[in-house]
């Protein structure tokens, strides 16, 4: 643990927070910082793989005896194989213990601790730790009654998407709660065209990613009460189960049923109820009492915390 400080308070752990520009992946990695503040003071320096001399300068400065603009390291924590290896060469040059989130394709035993989601059923390691679904914020705020969010996501490598069959999910979605105000959202992935497909109602508002505000999810999700998610959209989906809301999974055709890990992923959330799913209907008004979620980052940051600040090498 990194020393206090003349006035007695915990000095901050340094973070290095590698990035590589795609949002769903600098998600994560917010997500278990959020959960590591929550138990310490932390100072975060991002660091985005895609900008290579943003690395290199801080390289530069240490090899040459210079005085680096980033504080050294205790942490450097890195989403997305683009990361990897820009990460391993920092924690090689400036210090600190390395972690990764989800499945590497380097050797795993290059990185001091790795949080790998259980779907991708990983063998057993010292330096793995098994997360149900992905490390996403835990934002949870008194709910507006009445108030629901469809998201979808779009093409993916393990769902077929039929943006028909979507707007016939969202009509039944509708007509099922009449009394939720329902607000549809695309995303990037979303096929064009969704929105000839989507049938209007007046408890109905469509949001296209493109011209709603970049903040509009994680301000309204926290606080909404019903959300639909389709099936190829894992983020998400675990986003808003740490939100605590009631949760359905609009149902989509598996490319294959054998070895899809996504399927069998939402197949267990539906087995513990934590979700319902389209296929055994649409109003998730009329669910039972469902048990809690407990969002992971905050498990997360306790193991990395205990395992990893303030050891020696």
């Amino acid at each position: 643990m990194p020393p206090a400080n003349v006035c007695g308070t915990p000095s901050p752990i340094i973070v290095w927070q590698f990035v590589d520009g795609k949002p769903g992946h600098e998600k994560q990695s917010t997500g278990l910082l959020q959960g590591l503040e929550a138990l310490h003071p932390i100072e975060v320096y991002d660091i985005d793989v895609r900008f290579k001399g943003m690395l290199w300068r801080q390289i530069r400065r240490r090899l040459g005896n210079e005085t680096p603009d980033f504080a050294s390291p205790d942490l450097l924590i890195g989403v997305g194989h683009a990361t990897h290896l820009p990460l391993l060469i920092a924690r090689r040059v400036c210090g600190g213990r390395s972690v990764v989130l989800m499945k590497p394709t380097l050797p795993y035993g290059l990185f001091d601790l790795l949080f790998v989601p259980q779907h991708d059923r990983v063998r057993r390691r010292a330096n793995v730790v098994a997360t149900r679904g992905v490390i996403c914020p835990s934002v949870a705020a008194d709910k507006e009654p009445g108030s629901g969010l469809i998201l979808l996501g779009g093409t993916s490598a393990h769902f077929e998407w039929s943006n028909p069959d979507i707007g016939k999910h969202i009509e039944a979605i509708v007509r099922a709660s009449p009394d939720v105000r329902w607000q549809v959202c695309d995303s990037r992935r979303t096929p064009d065209g969704i929105r000839g497909c989507i049938r209007s109602a007046p408890n109905l508002t469509f949001r296209h990613w493109q011209t709603a505000p970049a903040d509009f999810l994680e301000k309204t999700l926290p606080r909404t009460e019903y959300v639909w998610v389709s099936a190829d959209s894992a983020s998400m989906l675990y986003e808003s189960l740490a939100a605590q809301a009631r949760v359905g999974i609009i149902a989509l055709r598996p490319k294959r049923r054998r070895g899809n890990k996504h399927a069998v992923s939402l197949e267990a959330l539906i087995a513990d109820g934590y979700v319902v799913s389209s296929n055994d209907g649409y109003r998730l008004t009329a669910t039972a009492a469902r048990p809690r979620f407990p969002p992971e980052n905050h498990r997360c940051a306790k193991i990395m915390l205990d395992r990893l600040v303030g050891r020696e090498d």
